[in-house]
C-alpha cells in the first residue's frame, strides 16, 4: 500500500519530492520500491478520484447556488429548440 501511494505522489506533477519516514530498514527499501511501481492513466485516474478532497467553502457553494441558474439556462435552451 505505502509503494502504491508513494507511487501516486511521484507521478504528480506539482509534487517535486516525497519525503518518507521509515524507521526501519524493511520500510526505506519498501518505500524506495515505489520508484519501480509505474501506473498507468486507468489507475492514476482511479487513484486521483478516490483520493479527491470535498471543496472547501466558499468553492461548493459557489456551485449550488449556480445550480437554480445552470436549471434555468439549460430549461430555456429546450424550450427554443
Amino acid at each position: 500500500m505505502a509503494q502504491i501511494a508513494l507511487a501516486w505522489l511521484l507521478h504528480q506533477p506539482q509534487v517535486t519530492s516525497v519525503i518518507i519516514g521509515a524507521k526501519k530498514a524493511e520500510q526505506l527499501a519498501d518505500n524506495i520500491g515505489a520508484t519501480k511501481v509505474a501506473l498507468g492513466a486507468d489507475e492514476l485516474k482511479r487513484l486521483d478520484a478516490v483520493s479527491r478532497l470535498p471543496a472547501e467553502y466558499p468553492g461548493w457553494m459557489f456551485t449550488r447556488q449556480g445550480e437554480v441558474r445552470r436549471r434555468q439556462m439549460t430549461d430555456a435552451a429546450r424550450t427554443a429548440d
